[in-house]
């Protein structure tokens, strides 16, 4: 992520041999795919044709990985914290895009288009602003981040989960707010609910219907994405790093570490290190 630490953009031409290998982001992502055409796998999904004019969005938990198809491929790639999307946007309906919910949730959006071409001056105006970086940029790429969901609410609406939002997925919503925000912290569905005023047996299941994750499963997993990021991006040694992600525990933290991503935090570190060397 960037300085502001809530978004970021960037524009990507690969003319050849370019791979991406199954992993998954901590922040909430989009590709809008400019030229090109790409085959995205993501979980249990695979979208086979995904060319020119289509947007991917991907959550924070969601492995993915693609094979290029067609080059060049050229594509505007999003990124924004999932508590400054959902603070910008407000709206469930919207907010459901990002949130994966079992069987019905498609990250592929087809865009008609006029659509395709508003999306494209958002990207342009997005990326101008994230380079530029005058005064207020940050208020303006909230804008046009508004601007842009809704338009896409509006023209793909089929596209977006067509589950109501009853009170049971509100809900789901604001524990599923809670947790982006607090997930570092000491946690549990118990403490959750004091803070929300409800019954933890309610919580946990409204927010199980909506995402398709326990409570304690999803907030292993953001914590987990958080290690990973800091092991790649700081120099904080493993014992800060697990602190940092809310674990005061050495051995657990690293056994479930490697519980989640098949290698220890060391070897996370130095293999993801051989690579960018």
């Amino acid at each position: 992520m960037n300085d502001f630490g809530n978004f970021s953009i960037e524009h990507r031409i690969s003319k050849d041999n370019f791979t991406l290998s199954r992993h998954y982001e901590h922040v909430y992502q989009g590709v809008y795919v400019f030229k090109g055409k790409v085959r995205y796998y993501i979980g249990d999904k695979v979208y086979a044709d995904v060319h020119e004019g289509d947007l991917i969005l991907l959550n924070t938990l969601e492995m993915h990985s693609l094979e290029v198809l067609e080059y060049p491929y050229e594509r505007y790639i999003f990124q924004m914290s999932p508590t400054f999307f959902q603070q910008e946007i407000k709206y469930p309906e919207i907010i459901s895009v990002f949130v994966t919910k079992p069987g019905d949730h498609n990250h592929r959006i087809e865009l008609p288009e006029k659509t395709g071409l508003y999306v494209y001056q958002c990207m342009l105006e997005l990326e101008r602003e994230y380079k530029n970086k005058d005064a207020y940029w940050d208020m303006i790429v909230g804008s046009n981040l508004r601007r842009m969901f809704v338009r896409l609410f509006r023209d793909c609406r089929n596209q977006f989960s067509e589950k109501p939002i009853d009170a049971s997925a509100a809900i789901g919503y604001k524990v599923l707010h809670y947790l982006d925000e607090h997930f570092c912290e000491d946690l549990s569905v118990g403490m959750v609910a004091d803070k929300l005023y409800l019954s933890k047996h309610y919580i946990a299941h409204a927010f199980h219907d909506l995402t398709g994750y326990s409570i304690i499963d999803y907030t292993i997993m953001l914590r987990i994405n958080r290690a990973k990021a800091l092991l790649m991006e700081s120099s904080l040694n493993i014992s800060e790093i697990a602190v940092s992600c809310g674990y005061t525990d050495f051995t657990y933290f690293t056994k479930l570490f490697k519980k989640n991503t098949g290698k220890t935090p060391s070897r996370f570190r130095k293999d993801n290190l051989r690579k960018a060397e």
